[in-house]
């Protein structure tokens, strides 16, 4: 890219004239700093070793000492602000596309192997300049999504069946006249399966669906005395999740679940309430019960433990 269309680019002041007129690459991290690339940094120091690593541009919000007279220096207000800027040309350039998601959605979007964006600009920075032409980003930070494009898809409702019973270790849909059989996740997310396939229908794209990768929720079966067993070895069974948003999006999803119960700690927003988990250990009475818990708290209290006998019991 030009320098002097880079400056104008980012809304940079020439702080110095370098010696070179283009740049090729551009970067944030030290260790991929590339001969005659820019490099956006955060303080002098930055600045000192990017020029040491072959940097012809240095783009920083204060201003440096000069060490090298060959080296551009580009003084900007805000240094994200401008990266974000750099972005929304590249990113018009080859045609990427935008997909809002919540936080749920953006789950199935990481198993179709979208790509997913923290909304943060420093973290995503690799992610967005590397994109390949006509790239589908997916981010559940709307405003984030507006920095770098005027417009972007939504996942929107689609019509499917599912075949069988309703299960919640896997589930079979018939959607877009397409079969998928024995997905590994349960009925209440066959709506935002179906409308991630109605979007890459309606986009002509080709997908992917990676099951391995979906972080949804933990099951366990528990036996009679509430110690984890094998899987299906019970008609009891915790489910598993570990905030708040999952949390109330399967209680709201199993509501009117035949034997759902909810279980919370010092909540009265649920149907059994518990101070800690060996209280939750003594706690019976369902089929089917959702907590939020940390994961290796519970398998500490659950996970059954052979007693050591000594000589004396």
């Amino acid at each position: 890219m030009n320098i002097s269309n880079f400056c104008e680019l980012i809304n940079a002041q020439v702080v110095n004239y370098g010696a070179t007129s283009s740049v090729y690459d551009f970067s944030i991290d030290l260790n991929k700093v590339k001969q005659a690339s820019a490099f956006f940094a955060k303080n002098q120091e930055q600045a000192s070793y990017a020029i040491k690593l072959g940097a012809y541009v240095i783009v920083s919000e204060e201003r440096l000492k000069l060490e090298d007279e060959d080296v551009f220096y580009l003084q900007v207000d805000d240094l994200e602000e401008a990266i974000l800027r750099l972005f929304r040309f590249l990113c018009e350039e080859k045609s990427c596309e935008f997909v809002y998601c919540d936080d749920v959605e953006l789950k199935f979007a990481k198993a179709f192997n979208f790509k997913v964006l923290s909304s943060n600009v420093l973290v995503d920075f690799e992610n967005l300049k590397n994109a390949k032409e006509r790239t589908f980003f997916c981010s559940s930070n709307e405003q984030f999504i507006l920095k770098l494009k005027s417009n972007f898809h939504t996942l929107k409702t689609c019509d499917y069946e599912i075949l069988g019973a309703k299960s919640l270790f896997q589930t079979s849909i018939l959607c877009k006249k397409l079969y998928f059989k024995d997905l590994k996740f349960a009925f209440f997310y066959a709506d935002i399966f179906a409308s991630f396939i109605d979007l890459i229908e309606n986009q002509k794209l080709s997908f992917h669906f990676n099951e391995k990768k979906l972080e949804l929720f933990d099951a366990y079966f528990l036996n009679s005395q509430n110690q984890i067993c094998s899987f299906g070895g019970s008609s009891r069974v915790i489910l598993l999740v570990e905030n708040e948003k999952d949390f109330e999006f399967i209680a709201q999803k199993l509501q009117s679940f035949k034997g759902f119960k909810t279980a919370l700690k010092n909540s009265l927003l649920c149907d059994f309430s518990y101070t800690n988990l060996e209280e939750l250990k003594k706690f019976f009475d369902f089929k089917y019960c959702l907590i939020k818990e940390n994961k290796e708290d519970f398998l500490e209290y659950f996970l059954y433990k052979e007693k050591n006998i000594s000589l004396f019991d």
